[in-house]
């Protein structure tokens, strides 16, 4: 995408794991090679963590290594949840029931971030941009 506008994202959890299993799309890697910054949420390796504990998903390495090693490899800044952005994704309409795409929702409209994801729901919600 040669001289086209470049963007802030934000990794949700399905497309850290992808990202980090070499699964993510070509064109959603391209947008993140030529984004001006990528972000990852503090929620990420909390939702990982309970889906490893579950069984659901498994992992080479304990679920705090994981997210250090692909936050620092692949550059991505790591937003922290703060008390405004937990309270306005408990605000958000009620189309998506997953507490942490609400609060990875929240944390697009207040920065004004597009979101990585593969999730369909997410971008029924006014505002929201998404690639994959």
């Amino acid at each position: 995408m040669a001289g086209g506008l470049q963007m802030n994202l934000l990794l949700d959890t399905c497309a850290l794991l992808a990202l980090a299993q070499g699964t993510l799309p070509f064109r959603a890697h391209e947008q993140l090679q030529i984004a001006n910054e990528a972000f990852a949420s503090v929620v990420s390796p909390w939702e990982v963590g309970i889906k490893s504990a579950k069984g659901r998903l498994t992992l080479n390495e304990p679920v705090e290594s994981w997210f250090h090693g692909l936050t620092e490899h692949y550059q991505l800044r790591v937003i922290l949840l703060d008390v405004k952005t937990a309270c306005a994704a408990a605000l958000l309409p009620k189309i998506h029931s997953d507490p942490f795409d609400r609060v990875i929702i929240s944390i697009a409209q207040q920065r004004n971030l597009t979101i990585l994801t593969s999730d369909r729901t997410i971008p029924t919600y006014p505002g929201i941009q998404t690639l994959w």
